[in-house]
C-alpha cells in the first residue's frame, strides 16, 4: 500500500486535493474527480472503470489525509478520461480538456518566446470558461427539463441550435458566435450571463411556460 503526499491544486474557479506517490508521480482520487466534473459519487468508481475498459485496475492509495486506501488515477489516465467522458456527453470534461490542451501548448509558446504568465493569470482564464459553462450549462439543462415536462421528450439538437440564434440575434444581431464564448467580447460575455440569470429567474417565476415561451419572456428583459 502506497501513501501519498496531499497538496491543493488551484484551477481558479476550483481546489482539489492532489495526490504525489513516493515515486514523485501525481495521481487523483475518484472521489475529487466526480466533485471536479459533477456526476455521481456512489458509483464513480464503476462509471469510471466502464469508460476506461473492462482491464483497467485503479491503484489502491493512502494518504496524509486519509490512512484508508481509496480508488485513484494516474494524471495521464485521468486525462484519458476526459477524453471519454468528454464523448459521453459532460460538458465540464470537454472544458477541461480543452482548457488543458491549449495551455499546454500556450506554455510551450511562452517559453519559446520569453513570455511570463503567471498561475494567477492562467487561473483566472479557466475560471472565467468555466463561469460561462456553468451559467450556460444551467440554462440548457433548464430548457430541456422543461421540454420534458411539457411534451415528454428532450428537445432536439435542431431546437437547442433554433433557441441560441435566436438568442444571439436578439442580444447581439448576430447568429452565433462560431459555436466558441471566447470569440464574444467581455462586454456580450456579461449580457449573455446576465441573459441566462434571468432566463432562469423567468422560469421560477413561469412554472407551466414552455421552452419557447420562457425564451421570449427572458428576452422581453432586453
Amino acid at each position: 500500500m502506497t501513501k501519498a503526499i496531499v497538496a491543493k491544486i488551484d484551477l481558479g474557479f476550483v481546489q482539489f486535493d492532489g495526490l504525489m506517490l513516493p515515486d514523485g508521480s501525481y495521481a487523483i482520487g475518484v472521489s475529487q474527480i466526480a466533485e471536479l466534473i459533477g456526476f455521481s459519487n456512489e458509483h464513480s468508481s464503476r462509471d469510471i472503470k466502464a469508460l476506461l475498459g473492462k482491464d483497467f485496475q485503479f491503484a489502491k492509495v493512502s494518504s496524509e489525509l486519509n490512512n484508508k486506501a481509496v480508488n485513484t488515477l494516474t494524471i495521464k489516465e485521468f486525462s484519458l478520461l476526459l477524453i471519454e467522458l468528454t464523448a459521453a456527453g459532460y460538458p465540464v470534461a470537454r472544458a477541461l480538456a480543452s482548457v488543458f490542451a491549449e495551455e499546454a501548448i500556450d506554455r510551450r509558446y511562452d517559453t519559446a518566446f520569453g513570455k511570463k504568465v503567471s498561475e494567477s493569470e492562467r487561473n483566472q482564464i479557466l475560471a472565467q470558461r468555466m463561469k460561462r459553462l456553468l451559467a450556460r450549462r444551467a440554462w440548457t439543462d433548464l430548457l430541456q427539463d422543461r421540454h420534458i415536462q411539457c411534451y415528454g421528450t428532450k428537445p432536439t439538437p435542431k431546437q437547442f441550435k433554433d433557441w441560441t440564434v435566436r438568442v444571439n440575434q436578439v442580444l447581439f444581431s448576430r447568429n452565433h458566435f462560431n459555436c466558441d464564448r471566447d470569440n464574444m467580447q467581455s462586454e456580450e460575455q456579461r449580457t449573455i450571463e446576465m441573459f441566462e440569470n434571468m432566463a432562469i429567474r423567468r422560469a421560477g417565476q413561469n412554472p407551466q411556460a414552455n421552452p419557447a415561451a420562457l425564451l421570449e419572456l427572458a428576452l422581453d428583459t432586453f
